[in-house]
């Protein structure tokens, strides 16, 4: 698949840069970042005859080998002893100049080295770099001419771009430091490098400030971000420090509209400037409300807290001025947010906001409040919103606090507009289209709302592993539509059930485009991304609750999700974890379901008695080795469960026969009665006695 995969880039070979980007993605997608290549897609008619096929053990890269040795991460998925992340604290000035349509910014950072390493430059991410013209990209996608920079100092000292013709300084020769100009930074695509005159040392600091502007993209646009009339949204929009972790060092992917977050936890106070009368919501508490709101405003925001109660904030229209504190031009609203991996806001003069509040307790049982806001425009093709859209927030930080852990931050925002399908998420925020439809609402918001555990909380990288939240969070979604609306019903979004998901999967499946989750992001197929990434591992985390029992696989994938918190998972560390909670190795799993595009279609060959016993032969006409499931129903009405493990696949056979005996009689035997396993065919399941 990969030369499917790279015709879907759209972008011309005309530098350097952009054929290393290329040769990079074909070695990855060969490797699979270091790992055994997944082989490509089968049909189901490929499965029935020959040898099958025994998965082998999950290799790790070579990275993580390293970080075992050198004690920053386990194979028992428990964070080593010496583990440690990057953090950096962000002050930034922005403001929006409606008429021009141009976001323009300051920034200052304090970046923090907690590694043992010492680092001899930095990378930020320019992501709206994206934009500009020639750069990569995935997704055909507006040209804005990207970010321009107007400043960039490195611990008080001016940095020229490459671009001026500045010769950089060794960076090993610190004799020329106090007399040579400091060395030029380079832009490319979406990442700048900045060199450092002096190494960072490990536990040390860098101070750095940029001066910024740009133009958000005219919507729609890449699904995250941008711009409609009275209506912004601001989403990877100002340079921020790439990750640096203790597998891989520098982790700067190039942004191709595609794969979303890897980012480091950090610490954030914004003020953004906008025209008065322009609601603001963000990533974040808003501390300044007494010199933004008006007295009665900040009145409705203490009743919805109180009471619970979904109150109107705010109306549009010509008394919203009443709400607003102050006069003048403009307003700059002060958003303060500790530890969470980005920071994103949304303005307009055309939102209604709602407020009200969520309870959620943690382990001892104490309960903390926590602010719902809701913002939306009053159209026919938003009239959802206004029925559930502070009320469906609400509710998913509830469910998933109840099915995980407790929510950890003050505020939850949801926000609609600028998308034209589907959902975005940041830090405590939510972004999407504009539903008609409550319960597509009520599951889009289970959904983006349940990012706030995947990745915002367990800092996984969806560039190189998507399934590692979207296929999470896509499995919690289908937990908290089932828990507050019972079993699927119709309206809605297939995706939001377990059996929607797999349907969408075995849809895909049957038609011989099954995928290995373990394709990075940026080479996946995009026509199958969401079917792979979202709901096959759905449908695998449920493949694996099957096997390890339901209150095992909860406290294992709780307990994955926990000790990850503010940390960088990698695969092996899932793995590893489900393993160990199991008492068993996995690998077998990991590698069918992760690896390969491997189906399962187990059947029931034949069932025939002779005397006082019944034999039962069961065929694995499929690939994907998995343990069975028996029922065998007697004529008296009792139902036999048997399990035939699935050491019997693993040895290389094709099928298996147990023997019973044969009264009282017989007269039903099925495979997988509770649906637990993905099977690519069910007719074959089940015998009855004719």
């Amino acid at each position: 698949m990969l030369a499917q995969s790279l015709v879907l880039f759209s972008f011309t070979l005309r530098s350097p840069s952009i054929v290393r980007i290329v040769i990079l993605l074909a070695l990855i997608s060969s490797a699979a970042l270091g790992q055994t290549q997944p082989s490509a897609p089968l049909a189901p008619a490929a499965t029935a005859a020959g040898r099958r096929p025994v998965p082998g053990p999950v290799y790790e890269i070579p990275g993580y080998t390293r970080a075992v040795a050198r004690g920053t991460r386990t194979r028992t998925g428990v964070p080593g002893p010496a583990y440690w992340v990057q953090h950096a604290r962000y002050s930034i000035d922005a403001s929006l100049d409606v008429p021009t349509n141009r976001i323009s910014g300051s920034e200052r950072v304090v970046y923090l080295n907690n590694s043992p390493d010492t680092l001899r430059r930095l990378a930020v991410y320019l992501r709206q770099n994206a934009f500009k013209a020639g750069n990569p990209r995935r997704d055909p996608a507006p040209i804005t001419g990207g970010v321009t920079l107007t400043r960039v100092v490195v611990n008080g000292r001016v940095m020229p771009p490459a671009s001026t013709g500045v010769a950089a300084v060794p960076i090993t020769d610190v004799s020329h430091e106090r007399h040579a100009p400091p060395a030029a930074y380079t832009v490319d695509g979406t990442v700048m490098w900045i060199p450092l005159a002096a190494p960072l040392l490990p536990h040390d600091s860098t101070r750095l400030e940029f001066a910024w502007s740009y133009s958000p993209p005219l919507a729609p646009s890449d699904g995250r971000e941008g711009r409609e009339e009275h209506l912004y949204f601001m989403g990877y929009w100002y340079p921020q420090v790439a990750v640096y972790d203790d597998v891989n060092g520098w982790v700067a992917d190039p942004y191709l509209l595609e794969a979303e977050f890897y980012m480091d936890p950090a610490d954030y106070d914004v003020r953004v400037t906008v025209p008065h009368g322009w609601v603001v919501g963000a990533t974040g508490t808003l501390a300044n409300a007494a010199q933004v709101l008006s007295p009665a405003a900040r009145a409705r925001l203490a009743d919805a807290r109180r009471t619970g109660a979904v109150v109107h904030v705010v109306e549009p229209g010509p008394k919203a001025r009443a709400a607003f504190a102050g006069g003048g031009a403009t307003a700059t609203w002060h958003f303060v947010a500790p530890d969470v991996r980005d920071f994103s806001w949304g303005t307009s003069d055309r939102y209604v906001w709602d407020a009200t509040r969520a309870l959620v307790a943690g382990d001892d049982g104490r309960r903390d409040t926590v602010d719902i806001n809701s913002f939306y425009r009053r159209t026919a093709a938003a009239a959802a919103w206004a029925l559930g859209g502070a009320r469906f927030t609400r509710d998913a930080v509830e469910q998933h606090s109840n099915y995980l852990w407790k929510y950890p931050w003050p505020q939850m925002t949801s926000m609609e507009g600028v998308l034209d399908g589907g959902g975005m998420e940041y830090p405590m925020m939510t972004l999407m289209q504009p539903w008609a439809d409550t319960l597509s609402l009520a599951g889009d918001l289970m959904h983006e709302t349940g990012h706030m555990w995947f990745p915002m909380q367990v800092g996984s990288s969806e560039t190189r592993y998507p399934w590692m939240d979207e296929g999470f969070t896509q499995y919690d979604v289908a937990q908290g539509m089932r828990a507050i609306y019972g079993e699927p019903r119709a309206g809605g979004r297939a995706g939001d059930s377990e059996p929607g998901q797999r349907a969408l999967y075995l849809q895909q499946a049957r038609a011989g485009e099954d995928m290995p989750l373990m394709w990075p992001g940026d080479l996946f197929p995009q026509e199958l991304y969401f079917i792979m990434y979202y709901d096959k591992t759905a449908q695998v985390l449920a493949a694996l609750r099957g096997v390890m029992g339901e209150s095992a696989f909860h406290r294992a994938f709780r307990e994955y999700g926990r000790r990850w918190i503010d940390k960088h998972p990698y695969p092996y560390d899932f793995f590893n974890t489900m393993s160990a909670a199991a008492g068993q190795d996995l690998s077998w799993f990991f590698t069918t379901w992760f690896y390969q595009p491997w189906p399962l279609d187990q059947a029931i060959a034949s069932v025939d008695t002779r005397g006082d016993s019944t034999a039962i032969t069961i065929e694995d006409r499929g690939l994907a080795p998995m343990p069975v499931k028996l029922a065998i129903t007697r004529s008296d009405g009792r139902v036999e469960h048997v399990d035939i493990p699935v050491d019997v696949w693993l040895s290389g056979a094709r099928r298996t026969t147990l023997r019973v005996p044969s009264a009282p009689a017989i007269t039903k035997v099925e495979i997988d009665p509770d649906a637990l396993f993905p099977d690519m065919d069910r007719t074959n399941q089940v015998w009855t006695r004719r």
